[in-house]
């Protein structure tokens, strides 16, 4: 899979609706693909979250999060994995965050369909995953955050076989 897009952090004023549609408990497992930074799931363990583990292509970023989980004394429950979402298993998870592009979540939706078990949740930023009905939405700043409940709801425009539509490097879309 290309890399979508280079690393956008999430303003913090955009970390609580993900929290708000995917409350956390300690028995939580908690993945960020594309952690960056690791916001979001330092985020998690401050309200609780169990394991976070961020997956990201950068190693720059890789590198600052695990030294600033270490400074934080997070870092027994804090991994951070260099590499490809696509090349990961994602079945442990009981709560995906995401904050890519579209065409990175209709390439990663046959991933999760296949790997994350049933009841696990899938909270997308901006981007909403084609053919899924989202179980709940929420509108913040005219920024929209989609709540998936695996397994999801199929809309009437499901097509079991998406278009591999992404390409490297599509972050133009960004400001």
């Amino acid at each position: 899979m290309p890399k979508f897009v280079k690393w956008v952090p999430t303003p913090s004023q955009y970390i609580e609706p993900f929290f708000e549609l995917a409350p956390v408990s300690s028995s939580d497992i908690i993945y960020d693909l594309g952690s960056g930074d690791g916001r979001l799931l330092i985020a998690a363990l401050e309200k609780g979250g169990g394991k976070c583990v961020g997956i990201e292509l950068d190693p720059e970023c890789v590198n600052a999060s695990r030294e600033t989980a270490k400074n934080k004394g997070l870092d027994e429950k804090l991994t951070f994995i260099e590499g490809d979402v696509m090349g990961q298993n994602l079945s442990d998870a009981s709560i995906i965050l995401c904050y890519i592009l579209g065409s990175a979540s209709a390439a990663l939706r046959p991933k999760f369909e296949d790997e994350l078990k049933s009841g696990t949740r899938v909270v997308m930023e901006s981007f909403p995953v084609p053919g899924w009905k989202p179980a709940k939405t929420k509108e913040i700043n005219g920024r929209t955050f989609y709540l998936y409940i695996m397994p999801p709801e199929k809309t009437e425009d499901y097509d079991s076989d998406p278009p591999d539509t992404a390409y490297e490097y599509e972050w133009f879309y960004w400001p």
